[in-house]
């Protein structure tokens, strides 16, 4: 069995935050198939891009996200499954443009520090379950292979996502609002350099670990995960060192 301890000294902690906050209980007011369920749109996959304003995760400490969580629509359009997509690349990166302002050529939207956290196979599932009149559970969670660090002083948040083929989900919760803290560019071809943009987003649950909190974590993974929070912290601040201006 795996040990629990407290590491008061190592102060590393899990925080969540969803995107948009507002939408935290409260179901968004549209669904939405692209980029996870193509299978009526698109044989050839998706390619698809979000953005999350930074403000949205200025309440915690800079940190690793490492687990990306979605819920499906409360509506008749929201269904338990259990999917496997057969190939799907995942990037994170920070980018400076803001909701509502992505450019349709997806490579203009992409940050310098963009990284694949996903890749390969994705299972994917739900059991569609939530409190009555409240959203569904957030339980169509992806476990990044390689954790990302945000630090929201220095952009927003940008999600690309790209399936090669035909996947079938469910429909996803998702927010139609101008001026909240995300929107979206996609195509339906999963090769395409510029697609279309609209104020639409998935409403998203991040999961951060971060270091000036205290927390219980499984000690069999407290050392990975110092390691892990501290190189990419320290590549982190190279990078910023090395983009300011002298």
């Amino acid at each position: 069995m795996v040990g629990v301890g407290l590491l008061e000294s190592r102060n590393i902690a899990e925080a969540t935050i969803v995107s948009p906050t507002r939408q935290t209980n409260i179901e968004g007011n549209g669904n939405n198939n692209v980029p996870f369920n193509n299978f009526l749109v698109s044989p050839v996959g998706v390619r698809y891009q979000q953005v999350f304003a930074a403000p949205e995760f200025l309440s915690i400490e800079p940190g690793l996200i490492t687990k990306i969580a979605f819920r499906p629509d409360a509506g008749r359009a929201g269904n338990a499954f259990s999917s496997t997509i057969p190939n799907i690349q995942i990037n994170l990166s920070t980018t400076s443009l803001l909701p509502d302002a992505l450019s349709t050529t997806f490579a203009e939207n992409v940050g310098d520090d963009e990284t694949i956290v996903y890749n390969g196979e994705l299972l994917l599932s739900s059991a569609n379950i939530g409190t009555p009149k409240q959203p569904k559970d957030f339980d169509i969670v992806i476990d990044l292979q390689n954790p990302f660090f945000y630090d929201p002083n220095q952009g927003n948040l940008l999600l690309d996502v790209t399936t090669f083929s035909f996947t079938r989900t469910t429909a996803f919760d998702s927010e139609n609002t101008f001026g909240d803290s995300i929107s979206r560019v996609f195509s339906f071809d999963s090769s395409a350099s510029t697609g279309s943009a609209d104020t639409t987003g998935l409403v998203t649950k991040f999961t951060i670990a971060t270091r000036n909190n205290t927390a219980l974590i499984p000690e069999s993974s407290s050392t990975l995960a110092l390691l892990t929070f501290g190189a990419l912290s320290a590549i982190s601040q190279v990078k910023r060192s090395l983009s300011t201006p002298k």
